[in-house]
């Protein structure tokens, strides 16, 4: 027999059960820290810090845009980003990319982009941005506080540091749980965190309050098991961060503690000292011989032997393991050591190519990962179809540069005020001849006045001019006659 009542009992168990695998599937939920980061964040200092602050560099002079994808959708975002990936423009190709399809970014005046660029009063964009960047890399997680107004649309942003905050579960009063503010007393001691706080006034007035979810926007690398916490790459290299430290504790110890005399002279055989003899000259080493300032002194007992006790540094090995290391924790956030102010030598082209990598393969998923986050969590509460780009600073070959567009003046593909913009000059504007094509040919006659112009080519160049000179004779016809 039918029973309305058994079918919807299960159908309300089947979603509560989807309810309950969606959430624990979902990410940025609070839940248990896996692990410490507190301890992670202790770790800003050597290899670790050279590396990630590399990246924060970059990210603090990124260049921050919105776009409004009304009329085209996703697939403006699709046809900027082909932009940007083009090799040897990089910027200066989306100066243009209106006359091509794709939209124009909105004016700083947008309450979005005051938001992005002046976040909080204490703080730049720039700043805000590399704050993001330190916490995503070092703890593999980054909390931002989206403080509302009364009408729930944010008015400021502040990171919150990951080892600060602690996951509350969800309550009655907050269906999506929180992250408390530890006060001092819990992590901190009370003079170390007064001296972080100075510059982040707001954060004394939360700490130990709980902070809803809703407010929160979290960013994260993903965790391969857990899904309430990041994986930060401090904590996957661990045992490399910590053995690099152990062996500059060791160096340290060997060049502080050591006693580092550089030959022994001793005596005859007919000498026998007792043992409290032994034990007095032991502690009359210690006394005169410790220490750094004793080094390269000779030390003379009974025997007949020369004998050398210092250790060599080849011997230690702490020469090629510093390098090791300090490569490994350089992979570790994908840093090549040029990035990281290390001169490998080489090749100009390998400079640049290296550089490039860098800002290819680190630093742009990066701000990509950020980018996205802004666009799905803060663009909304401002308009439809907004979108945030943070784009870095391009790194191309000069070289390379000029070569492409030397093919393409020759392929005539690129106009006057294009070369222009690419060699920081002002436009000329479609008055000037700033919107016709440049080309290389020399062979072309100058136009006359009985001549029909034409519009897909510049004039020809006159002798000993380079083609680079073709931004210069729409400026000044009085160029060619001049070089005639």
């Amino acid at each position: 027999m039918w029973n309305p009542f058994k079918q919807l009992a299960a159908r309300f168990k089947s979603n509560r059960f989807a309810v309950a695998l969606r959430t624990a599937l979902g990410t940025g939920q609070p839940g248990r820290w896996h692990s410490d980061h507190r301890e992670e964040s202790e770790q800003f200092t050597g290899w670790t810090f050279v590396a990630i602050r590399a990246i924060c560099l970059q990210a603090m002079q990124a260049s921050v845009a919105v776009y409004d994808d009304t009329v085209n959708n996703s697939n403006q975002k699709l046809f900027r980003r082909h932009l940007r990936m083009d090799a040897g423009y990089g910027l200066t190709r989306s100066l243009y990319a209106g006359e091509a399809g794709a939209s124009i970014p909105l004016s700083n005046d947008h309450a979005l982009c005051q938001i992005l660029k002046h976040p909080n009063p204490t703080q730049s964009g720039a700043a805000f941005r590399y704050e993001r960047v330190l916490q995503l890399q070092l703890t593999g997680t980054s909390i931002v506080w989206n403080v509302p107004n009364q009408f729930g649309k944010t008015v400021h942003r502040y990171v919150i540091p990951t080892a600060i905050a602690s996951p509350v579960a969800p309550s009655t009063d907050m269906p999506e749980g929180g992250y408390r503010i530890q006060t001092p007393s819990s992590r901190y001691d009370l003079d170390y965190f007064s001296s972080y706080s100075s510059s982040h006034h707001l954060l004394q007035q939360v700490l130990g309050k709980v902070i809803p979810l809703s407010q929160l926007q979290i960013t994260r690398w993903p965790h391969p098991l857990y899904q309430d916490d990041g994986q930060s790459p401090v904590s996957a290299g661990a045992r490399w961060i910590d053995s690099a430290n152990q062996i500059d504790a060791a160096r340290w110890a060997q060049m502080n503690n050591g006693a580092d005399p550089s030959i022994v002279v001793t005596c005859g055989k007919d000498m026998r000292p007792t043992r409290e003899e032994l034990e007095a000259a032991a502690a009359m080493f210690d006394q005169k011989y410790g220490g750094t300032e004793n080094t390269g002194k000779a030390i003379f007992t009974t025997g007949e032997q020369v004998v050398s006790l210092t250790a060599t540094p080849r011997e230690m090995d702490y020469n090629a393991s510093f390098v090791e290391f300090r490569d490994a924790i350089l992979a570790l956030h994908g840093v090549p050591g040029i990035a990281a102010g290390i001169s490998d030598g080489g090749s100009y082209a390998a400079f640049y190519a290296s550089l490039k990598q860098f800002i290819s393969l680190t630093v742009q998923p990066i701000l990509d990962l950020l980018a996205e986050d802004d666009t799905e969590h803060l663009a909304p509460q401002f308009g439809r179809n907004l979108t945030i780009e943070i784009e870095a600073t391009q790194i191309d070959d000069p070289d390379l540069l000029e070569k492409r567009l030397a093919t393409d003046i020759r392929a005539q593909i690129i106009k006057v005020d294009e070369l222009r913009a690419i060699r920081g000059l002002p436009p000329l504007g479609p008055e000037n001849g700033g919107d016709q094509i440049v080309s290389a040919d020399r062979k072309q006659p100058v136009h006359s006045e009985s001549q029909t112009e034409d519009h897909t080519t510049a004039p020809s160049l006159p002798p000993g001019k380079s083609l680079m000179d073709a931004l210069h004779l729409r400026a000044d016809p009085t160029l060619m006659n001049g070089a005639n």
